[in-house]
């Protein structure tokens, strides 16, 4: 029976640590909840295997465990195919309105600086803080800014998302130029056009 509870506490803490480390998230905190996962499996089976008394709290305290992972991971869906991550593109395409074929022509302008024209500030990369405080780099092609919230198609996350101003950390880099500019002047330019 022993030996049960030690192979549970084991799959248990392994399936944990995978679930942690397939979801988006800073390494130092896919290290500190794997480090703790593994602790809390780990006693609970430990508990299992020391005095008779201490079986029903260890199959409490796994049972509640799985059900923290498996809460947790409910709502964490990979594509399972390419055909998911090809109709969010055809979404896009649709949505902005832009040329599903190479061959089309463009209605965005094109980026010259020998003519001195505006580079095309839509297509922006920043890294962004969530509400949880997570942080992460995000690609986004812009639709709208209303001067606090940016909404377009994230490529991180391959659909449409909103944004807020003030959660981006650091500098905007135009994708199209490699130009990186402070986010108030970026949200000014926005504003002009």
């Amino acid at each position: 029976m022993d030996m049960i509870f030690a192979i549970l506490g084991l799959v248990l803490m392994i399936w944990s640590i995978r679930s942690i480390f397939i979801k988006q998230q800073g390494i130092g905190k896919k290290i500190g909840k794997s480090i703790f996962s593994a602790w809390y499996f780990l006693t609970a089976a430990g508990l299992a295997v020391s005095p008779s008394d201490s079986v029903p709290i260890a199959i409490i305290m796994m049972m509640a465990g799985a059900f923290v992972v498996w809460y947790g991971n409910r709502n964490h869906k990979a594509p399972k195919n390419n055909k998911d991550i090809l109709s969010g593109h055809a979404d896009a395409v649709r949505d902005f309105d832009l040329p599903s074929k190479k061959s089309e022509p463009s209605k965005y302008r094109s980026v010259n600086h020998a003519k001195g024209k505006d580079a095309e500030i839509k297509n922006v990369a920043f890294s962004y803080v969530n509400s949880k405080g997570e942080s992460s780099f995000r690609e986004v092609d812009v639709k709208s800014f209303d001067g606090e919230y940016l909404e377009g198609y994230c490529h991180l996350s391959r659909k449409f998302k909103t944004f807020r101003l003030d959660r981006v950390e650091g500098e905007i880099i135009i994708r199209d130029t490699g130009e990186a500019i402070d986010t108030i002047e970026w949200a000014a330019q926005m504003e002009a056009r």
